[in-house]
């Protein structure tokens, strides 16, 4: 009797709070925008150690170029890879960024190249600076779950939107020197034009239109945030941008090179304080090429899709 009345009690509270969190999403859902959704529903456990890295990132000085980054101080960063057809070898595809112990942010577009569905054939590396060399500080990590957002519609529709994904380890991630989490934006609060990012990545380092030589190295890059009506501009992207995106990079051709092929997925950068890293944005799309005048990196904008996120963790919570 008493067992089937403490069960009873945790049933309750169990629905009391998918309640909670069903209302809450309907009022955010029914009162906001959809594209500005405020950072209001219930927060789960996101970790309060985030954004901080043992190994201090080098970003002082005037960046004229990408440059390699100094090994393991981006712990957030990930290699996602996956297992084409016929093959036993894992290609990295693209990258990602650790924010939770049992979450990685990357791009939906990423899963072109393979069956979303069919996570078996994904992994992700974490704790790498060489790509193509076996780390001490490296672990691997199975897939257990792949979640793109469901109005992505890319290659379907000619356009980017939504263009977010989630993946699940099959294990938890165990934070170290070299593995860690990033922050996620705390408010729906824009970043100011010229305001100062970082995007890392193993991209294509030659920005080459056909062949893509993917760096051996991690590699990081200093970018500016460009204001979302230049960014809009016909002579820029035009209506290829909307406001649930971050441009980021030079107006010419001659400053840091823009994200670029193999860099997908990965994170835009921007410090919070002195010490704290927040990833404000998922590496989207930009120009064939990588560096093209007024052609500056495109990326989604995680702080619009902070209610996706959260309630994606709830509905894989039932999923148990």
């Amino acid at each position: 009797v008493l067992f089937g009345s403490v069960m009873l009690t945790v049933l309750k509270m169990i629905l009391r709070g998918l309640l909670l969190v069903t209302l809450v999403l309907s009022v955010t859902d029914a009162f906001l925008p959809r594209r500005h959704l405020q950072h209001k529903i219930l927060h789960l456990d996101w970790p309060a150690n985030c954004g901080v890295s043992y190994f201090q990132p080098n970003t002082v000085g005037r960046i004229v170029s990408g440059y390699e980054a100094r090994p393991h101080s981006w712990p957030w960063q990930v290699s996602l890879q996956v297992r084409p057809r016929g093959s036993k070898k894992f290609v990295h595809v693209c990258g990602g960024t650790i924010i939770h112990k049992n979450w990685i942010i990357t791009a939906a577009h990423c899963f072109q190249k393979g069956k979303a569905e069919d996570a078996a054939n994904w992994r992700v590396i974490l704790g790498k600076h060489r790509l193509n060399r076996s780390e001490s500080t490296e672990k691997m990590y199975r897939v257990k779950r792949i979640y793109r957002h469901e109005r992505f519609r890319y290659p379907h529709l000619n356009e980017l939107d939504y263009d977010i994904a989630l993946v699940k380890p099959v294990e938890e991630i165990q934070s170290s020197r070299f593995i860690h989490y990033a922050c996620l934006p705390k408010r729906e609060n824009p970043l100011r034009p010229g305001h100062s990012c970082w995007v890392t990545g193993w991209g294509d380092t030659r920005g080459g239109k056909q062949d893509i030589s993917l760096a051996d190295v991690l590699n990081q890059a200093k970018l500016p945030v460009i204001d979302f009506k230049t960014c809009k501009q016909k002579k820029f992207w035009g209506d290829r941008v909307r406001d649930s995106m971050i441009c980021a990079g030079l107006r010419d051709t001659h400053g840091p090179p823009a994200a670029c092929q193999g860099d997908s997925g990965g994170p835009l950068l921007c410090q919070v304080g002195r010490e704290k890293w927040e990833v404000h944005g998922v590496v989207s799309f930009g120009p064939i090429g990588c560096t093209v005048e007024n052609k500056p990196s495109v990326f989604t904008r995680i702080s619009a899709y902070i209610p996706w996120i959260e309630a994606t963790r709830i509905r894989d919570f039932f999923l148990h």
